[in-house]
């Protein structure tokens, strides 16, 4: 890792960027909220869920799990995959670092994602195998030291499939990039940024999980057109069981079942 006179920090422009996609300061002013590493915790991570279900109107904590999963992915995973790609800059992703903030009005999060510790790491863009190793740090920190141990737990202590809750985590990684990095950066940093969704694909890449295979290459698939969308969708795989919390169910764009029924 490069040594900087200066501690790098973000920007008031790029600060705005990611607060957007809920970045904040540790303040510890939000009541339903939680240390993220203490999920791992079985007794506070059933605590937590029991707390939220009624909130979502989940039936049962499987479902639970997976829609939790799914806010989850999204908050730590776009202003950490938006800082890296967009602005060549790192953040801490690790459940150490990280607090689940779990408010919810009419059924809708409306959570944020507060880090602890805010520190920046960067690497010259220019330096292509240094480039390399900070990524995978990068993602390490917030793949292995977060979403793969939650998944676990999860898994562990409602049942609800893990190939469920990955293609939760998967879908937050292809909006991301498709729909928030790659229509937004500039042409000078759009190899780059493609690299780094590609590497993210890639079934090597399994490094930065922390497990034998990578566990988002599989529902990685072509879109394409349905009787039920304008446009062509990337169909999801597995059902993150969404209609079960609403009444009248309601279903995802890309849900499989929707395709079923019809």
């Amino acid at each position: 890792m490069a040594e900087f006179a200066h501690r790098p920090v973000l920007l008031p422009e790029e600060w705005q960027a990611l607060s957007a996609f809920g970045l904040k300061q540790d303040q510890q002013d939000e009541r339903l909220s939680i240390d993220s590493i203490k999920l791992l915790d079985d007794v506070l991570c059933q605590e937590t869920l029991q707390k939220i279900m009624p909130e979502l109107g989940a039936p049962n904590l499987k479902v639970t799990a997976s829609l939790v999963m799914k806010r989850v992915a999204f908050l730590s995973l776009a202003p950490i995959l938006y800082a890296m790609s967009r602005f060549n800059k790192g953040l801490d992703g690790t459940l150490k670092n990280c607090v689940f903030e779990y408010p919810l009005e009419n059924r809708m999060w409306v959570s944020k994602m507060p880090l602890k510790n805010l520190a920046v790491t960067v690497q010259d863009k220019d330096q292509a195998e240094g480039r390399r190793a900070w990524r995978k740090d990068i993602l390490s920190q917030v793949f292995a030291g977060h979403l793969t141990p939650l998944v676990e737990q999860f898994h562990r202590l409602t049942k609800v499939p893990k190939r469920i809750l990955w293609e939760n985590v998967a879908v937050r990684v292809f909006s991301i990039y498709e729909q928030r990095i790659l229509p937004n950066i500039p042409d000078a940093q759009m190899t780059q940024a493609q690299a780094d969704f590609t590497y993210l694909l890639d079934p090597k890449s399994i490094e930065v999980f922390g497990l034998s295979e990578n566990p988002l290459t599989v529902f990685y698939r072509a879109k394409q057109q349905t009787a039920l969308s304008d446009k062509p969708i990337r169909v999801r795989r597995t059902c993150c069981y969404y209609y079960l919390a609403t009444e009248p169910a309601v279903y995802c764009g890309s849900c499989p079942l929707l395709l079923k029924k019809r």
